[in-house]
């Protein structure tokens, strides 16, 4: 092995996909709840509001396969369970 030679190879099979513009969509970063949480800028019941506002659209509004309804997580329910 020749350490003084470097090489880069590209595979010339690639693809290309058409994404929206960033006027379409706006990529960018949101402040997500845990980090709001951790940086005590919400409190627990503004927090397990949101969660119950994810709950209920998941269970009334998100269409999910009747096979894989298991897979998603009630944060309600487990806060519940607590």
């Amino acid at each position: 092995m020749n350490i003084g030679t470097k090489s880069v190879k590209f595979n010339s099979n690639h693809i290309e996909y058409i994404t929206y513009s960033s006027a379409e969509y706006d990529r960018h970063s949101i402040k997500h709840v845990v980090y709001l949480k951790a940086q005590k800028k919400i409190s627990d019941q503004e927090m397990n509001q949101i969660y119950i506002l994810l709950d209920i659209y998941k269970l009334y509004e998100m269409d999910v396969h009747k096979d894989s309804f298991q897979n998603n997580m009630y944060h309600s329910k487990r806060n519940l369970l607590r």
